[in-house]
């Protein structure tokens, strides 16, 4: 015994070393995963840095451009975070920023607080305003939430203009504290505070806008219906981004009356609003790195237009005209997109059709058994019954579903079929939670689902297809089945948070996430494609593309409207060996679709409905046989 104590001892630090190298491998990866991620973060950083001090350094821009250079390179990010990801322009932005920079004056100049405590309290304040008008204004869509966000912006300068008591109206106010660093001037210090926030928050936006958070953002934007099938609690997301990015310029304008000294209302005004959307629109909307460029040459443009800012409005009208013109999608999407098509160069893009129907069922059959058990985690585990009692649905004077009942068995798989406009797809939608349930029940187990949103339907294991394919254009190939692999986002505050700071588990699932994701892909002989934008791709893979997103999300229940339709061949042999396979993995699926053929060579039960009646229901053999069915759909 005593012999072996020191083996043994010497054994256990092997495997404490081991074990402590193995962690620090992974700490590593991750921070190597990280970096490469936010390459655009210190590369963007880096060239600015050398090309500020050169443009200094010569004389040909003064050094407070590149100091208002960081501030207003929040307040544009902090709108690329909302525009160009979640697809909202807000005009109310330069409102919040106002706020920001009021607060920071208002309590600078009565109370002599610090820069931090300001920044605080206006962090505070135009967060509790925008979780506010989040609800009111996001109800709103397209032009209509435009317009709500300019008149809060107009009804903002109004105020600093007539509540002169505490704004000092016209005359602004003046005399604010500022910061100071060792032996540094205060200007310097607030330069150097200034860069070292920007840098900060560009690294969590960043962060943010390629996390899952930033798939979900991008997914509302594509499509707000199909995201939340996939998961998203879109309202949620909406309203904590918004006040994320009120913050983001509540930050920016606290920075602005610090560095400046003073603050006046004409800084707020509609011109200033203009600016910020050139510098949006010029550096490319949606890239988050962009929003540097945009602001630098709008910036630097003062210095180097002469005379011809004395005529800034038109002046910027002319140059917006242009820039939409030259650069629809500024210069860093224009960049971004040029980088895309170099790399989708050669690349055969083209159908499966040309492939043996052997060589097909193969790589079907390896779709199937290998990302299938990958992602039901290689057990089998049956879908609760769904059942249907009594649903109905009217738009108007028109019955699209009558009265329809059926259930659909676990580890099934049950089509639904009838002639065009029968109300099959609106049937799909009740289930799915895409329009509310208003007659009759729906039922998964024992737990009534009719009345749930379609996100929280989606996570209790409901996936769906749509009948004209729902990808998310502004997704990658491969980031649309990773939004599928993770179910979307529940858009809470603390999920946002850990997604910006990056904390480990987050990196960890990501690229999990994507692994999986990527392991579709390359099933699909798509992975070459992984980070080229949908429209590369053929109807047909686009179609086989949206089961892979829906599959990916480890459903129990498979929703498919006609996911068939405009497949060759080919394609629809490797469907139907994919739904087999997923029957056995314990998965049930509710089948739309118009190929007879296909469905009675895959369903194990048909439930045949017509002007939303039920008219028939049983198995392939007893379907066709029906003289109802032949009268309304089949045929004699």
């Amino acid at each position: 015994m005593s012999a072996d104590r020191p083996r043994n001892a010497s054994l256990s630090a092997a495997n404490d070393q081991s074990a402590g190298t193995a962690s620090v491998s992974a700490r590593t990866g991750l921070a190597r995963y990280l970096i490469t991620r936010n390459r655009a973060w210190l590369v963007s950083l880096s060239l600015y840095a050398v090309i500020a001090a050169l443009l200094v350094g010569s004389g040909a821009v003064h050094g407070d451009v590149v100091v208002t250079t960081g501030v207003f390179f929040i307040l544009v990010m902090a709108i690329d975070l909302l525009y160009g990801c979640a697809g909202l322009l807000s005009f109310g932005h330069i409102g919040f920023f106002a706020i920001g920079a009021y607060t920071s004056a208002i309590l600078g100049h009565f109370y002599q607080t610090s820069l931090l405590e300001s920044v605080l309290a206006g962090i505070l304040i135009n967060g509790l305003i925008a979780l506010g008008l989040g609800r009111v204004f996001l109800r709103l869509s397209g032009s209509y939430f435009m317009l709500g966000t300019l008149a809060f912006g107009i009804m903002v300068h109004a105020v600093l203009v007539t509540w002169y008591p505490v704004t000092g109206g016209d005359a602004g106010l003046g005399d604010l504290p500022t910061i100071q660093f060792g032996d540094l001037s205060p200007r310097t210090s607030l330069a150097i505070a200034i860069w070292l926030v920007a840098a900060a928050l560009f690294w969590l936006t960043m962060n943010l806008s390629e996390s899952r958070i930033g798939r979900a953002l991008r997914a509302i934007r594509s499509d707000e219906v199909s995201a939340a099938c996939c998961g998203v609690h879109v309202a949620r997301l909406r309203i904590n981004i918004f006040a994320l990015s009120a913050c983001y310029a509540s930050v920016s304008g606290a920075l602005f009356a610090c560095y400046n000294g003073a603050v006046h209302p004409d800084s707020f005004g509609l011109s200033a609003l203009l600016d910020v959307l050139l510098m949006l629109f010029f550096g490319g909307e949606g890239t988050i790195w962009g929003a540097l460029i945009g602001v630098t040459l709008l910036r630097v443009l003062p210095d180097v237009s002469g005379p011809l800012q004395t005529g800034k409005i038109l002046f910027s009208g002319v140059l917006f005209a242009i820039i939409i013109y030259l650069f629809p999608s500024g210069v860093a999407g224009t960049l971004r997109d040029w980088l895309r098509r170099r790399t989708s160069r050669g690349v055969n893009l083209a159908a499966p059709a040309a492939s043996t129907a052997t060589a097909a069922a193969t790589r079907a059959a390896a779709i199937a058994s290998d990302t299938v058990t990958h992602s039901l985690r290689g057990e089998r585990v049956d879908a609760p019954t769904l059942r249907i009692e009594g649903v109905g649905q009217s738009f108007g004077g028109l019955r699209a579903v009558d009265d329809v009942s059926f259930n659909l068995r676990p580890a099934s798989i049950r089509s639904l079929i009838g002639p065009n406009g029968a109300g099959k797809s609106t049937l799909l939608n009740l289930l799915s939670g895409v329009q509310p349930l208003k007659e009759g029940r729906i039922l998964l187990g024992t737990a009534a689902i009719g009345q749930l949103p379609a996100e929280a339907i989606a996570r209790l294991g409901i996936a769906r297809t749509f009948q004209h394919e729902r990808l998310f254009a502004h997704l990658s190939i491969v980031a649309n089945v990773m939004v599928g692999c993770e179910r979307g986002s529940d858009g809470r505050a603390r999920d946002i948070l850990a997604c910006a700071f990056a904390l480990p588990g987050t990196l960890r699932e990501e690229q999990s996430v994507r692994a999986q994701a990527l392991l579709w892909l390359q099933r699909l002989g798509l992975d070459r494609e992984a980070e080229q934008p949908i429209s590369v791709l053929p109807h047909g893979l686009r179609k086989l593309l949206e089961v892979a997103r829906a599959v990916s999300a480890e459903p129990t229940i498979l929703l498919l409207d006609e996911t068939a339709a405009g497949l060759n061949a080919t394609e629809k042999q490797q469907l139907k060996i994919l739904l087999r396979q997923l029957q056995a993995s314990g998965v049930s699926v509710l089948l739309i679709e118009h190929d007879m053929d296909f469905v009675m060579d895959i369903s194990d039960e048909i439930v045949v409905i017509n002007f939303g009646r039920r008219i028939a229901e049983g198995t392939p053999a007893q379907v066709r046989e029906d003289p109802a069915v032949l009268a309304a759909y089949l045929g004699t």
